[in-house]
């Protein structure tokens, strides 16, 4: 009896061995799947091109580019796109269909307009610009308007703008 009592409580110690180290490396598996500063991707000096069947639909260039948890952080980023000409900015975020704009976000429009402001987002899907700071839009003839914050929509040409100060100038 004393034999098979060893083989038995051997047995039993090397199942609690095993069990505990596999449980030790599902932990460390985990915490590395879950570590949220874990970078998925790094580039330097990036160009994107985006194509439909058609043609190309936008291009962003980065200075540098590193993909975390799902979300392309970038650095003094040029996008070009719908009737965006240039929109520049210093650091940016890239979530999907939108572009998280933040440091001096400048937009040049392929009509001549230009609009500068500390943060914006841009939805590439529906070419809406949403600047979330006070920015100052220089259209053509010398208009120049101020103000808190303002949403434009490329596609119907349509601006709404909240605590407007501007200054018109016509032909007259």
């Amino acid at each position: 009896m004393g034999k098979y009592f060893k083989v038995e409580f051997f047995a039993i110690v090397m199942i609690a061995i095993m069990l505990g180290v596999s449980y030790l490396i599902k932990i460390k598996n985990e915490k590395m799947k879950n570590d949220k500063y874990a970078k998925q991707l790094e580039i330097f000096n990036s160009l994107t091109i985006e194509v439909n069947e058609t043609g190309v639909e936008s291009t962003m260039y980065a200075d540098y580019s590193v993909k975390e948890n799902d979300m392309m952080k970038m650095r003094n980023l040029i996008y070009s796109g719908g009737s965006a000409k240039e929109l520049k900015a210093k650091h940016g975020r890239n979530i999907k269909k939108a572009l998280f704009l933040d440091d001096d976000v400048k937009l040049l429009q392929d009509n001549g307009y230009y609009y500068e402001a500390d943060h914006a987002i841009y939805d590439k899907k529906d070419e809406i610009l949403y600047i979330v700071s006070p920015f100052v839009a220089y259209l053509y003839g010398g208009n120049i308007v101020h103000g808190v914050n303002m949403k434009y929509d490329e596609k119907k040409k349509l601006i709404a703008a909240q605590n407007v100060d501007a200054v018109f100038f016509t032909k007259d």
